[in-house]
């Protein structure tokens, strides 16, 4: 089923519609007369190969993105309080995202996540953001901020940083709540356009540019999140910069502490980076991105918040209706220790080993996006991730996760409906809890609200 829906869907982009053929100007000859111009108002100069549709396209879209308002702003509208934001170029903004999962297993979905508790209503998320985005379009160095805080959900237990609020998580006899809160990002930045063809830096705690997908829901096409995200970096704490090289060509670098981690022992002095390419019409673009610190499990902290990561990401719009990503990752580690992790890994008769020494995982991950409307869209996901010694999800094997989603928005896109069927395997371990008789398979339907406000 889900390779006929691959299949069918590049077949019928096959051929490009004859309003989306880009129509090349004709050229003048001799005996032609160029058209007279419709306005008396000098033309702009033209450099060879662009194509200044699609960029005042573009343009026109981002302006609108950061023109709307949700419904804090809009309540601030005309009075004191939201004049000063409006002149101050501050917003304030939030959002709650709500689900409830069905499934065969029993108590427990992981490793899948975030909507981890099987047959259960969640809170995922109830976030407030403040924020001052860097212009960059200014002639000279502007600076912003982003404030963004997670309060009461049951997220948090994902994303929380080692050694900042993690006490949360042995709160209830040494296991996590239910429900917590974290401070997923908070860093000034500033954008020079000056240097090079324009650099932006962040410093503070700041989401990673590893994978696609995002602690944030309102950046995701699926409700769940895929295994080779879930087992990768979240946030990093320390600097990053985005250095743009040309019109096609933007180069990260970065100093951090690590995977997820809050300075302190359990942290490392790492190197965050990657190289993006990106084609003329913003419609295709490719990125190698990388984590590299020295990749040892802390055997006194018994963490593991030092490891290498390598991804090499895709994303390529097929047309207005289609588009595809391929996101692929590997990423490996020195000495680790079940014994210091606290964490034994459940060997394929059920019985928890000890492990110590090297160990790897990697995934790779394929999505395919169909918007029916500019209000809905459905989404495919294909994912293989290799747990190789089970370090990560506790239990051995090659996974294979098939999501098939739908997203639809309404109310100036400031609530969102998502269904979502999702079929997990571990082809060596029975990885999944069934009331005492675990399971190789498991089945979930997800349905998840979000609202925007």
């Amino acid at each position: 089923m889900w390779t006929s829906l691959f299949v069918s869907g590049l077949l019928a982009t096959a051929q490009t519609p004859l309003e989306k053929l880009a129509i090349p100007v004709a050229p003048v000859s001799v005996v032609q007369a160029p058209a007279a111009p419709k306005s008396t108002a000098p033309m702009a100069p033209m450099t060879p190969g662009q194509q200044p549709m699609a960029e005042e396209k573009k343009e026109e879209e981002k302006e609108e993105e950061a023109a709307q308002k949700f419904l804090l702003m809009k309540l601030l509208d005309g009075r004191t309080g939201g004049e000063f934001l409006d002149k101050s170029g501050i917003t304030i903004k939030g959002y709650a995202d709500m689900n409830y999962t069905a499934s065969t297993a029993k108590g427990s979905n992981l490793p899948m996540a975030m909507n981890y508790k099987a047959n259960q209503f969640l809170l995922e998320q109830n976030s407030i953001i403040i924020e001052k985005a860097v212009d960059t379009k200014a002639n000279e160095r502007t600076w912003g901020f982003t404030m963004m805080g997670l309060l009461p959900g049951s997220d948090y237990r994902f994303t929380l940083q080692n050694n900042l609020m993690d006490s949360q998580l042995t709160d209830n006899n040494g296991q996590p709540n239910t429900y917590g809160v974290d401070a997923p990002q908070f860093f000034v930045e500033t954008y020079n356009p000056n240097l090079l063809k324009g650099v932006d830096t962040k410093v503070g705690r700041f989401y990673t540019i590893l994978f696609n997908e995002s602690i944030d829901p309102t950046q995701n096409k699926l409700v769940s999140r895929a295994l080779t995200f879930m087992n990768n970096p979240f946030t990093h704490t320390g600097v990053l910069t985005a250095s743009k090289l040309d019109d096609r060509w933007t180069m990260y670098n970065g100093l951090t502490c690590g995977a997820d981690v809050f300075f302190g022992p359990s942290g490392k002095a790492s190197y965050l980076g990657g190289l993006k390419w990106e084609s003329e019409d913003a419609g295709t673009n490719f990125s190698l991105n990388t984590q590299l610190t020295d990749p040892s499990f802390n055997q006194t902290q018994g963490t593991a918040n030092t490891y290498d990561v390598f991804e090499i990401q895709f994303n390529h719009k097929i047309n207005d209706k289609w588009s595809y990503t391929s996101d692929n990752m590997y990423s490996f580690i020195n000495n680790w220790d079940t014994n210091a992790s606290g964490s034994p890994i459940v060997d394929r008769d059920g019985i928890p080993k000890a492990y110590q020494g090297w160990a790897n995982w990697y995934g790779f991950v394929n999505y395919l996006t169909y918007n029916v409307t500019d209000k809905l869209s459905t989404t495919s996901r294909v994912e293989f991730f290799k747990d190789t010694e089970g370090v990560k999800t506790g239990y051995q094997g090659l996974y294979t996760t098939l999501t098939q989603g739908i997203t639809y928005k309404m109310y100036e896109e400031q609530l969102w409906v998502r269904p979502e069927f999702r079929y997990d395997n571990n082809s060596s371990s029975k990885a999944y809890n069934n009331d005492g008789d675990p399971s190789n398979g498991l089945f979930t339907f997800a349905i998840d609200v979000i609202l925007r406000y």
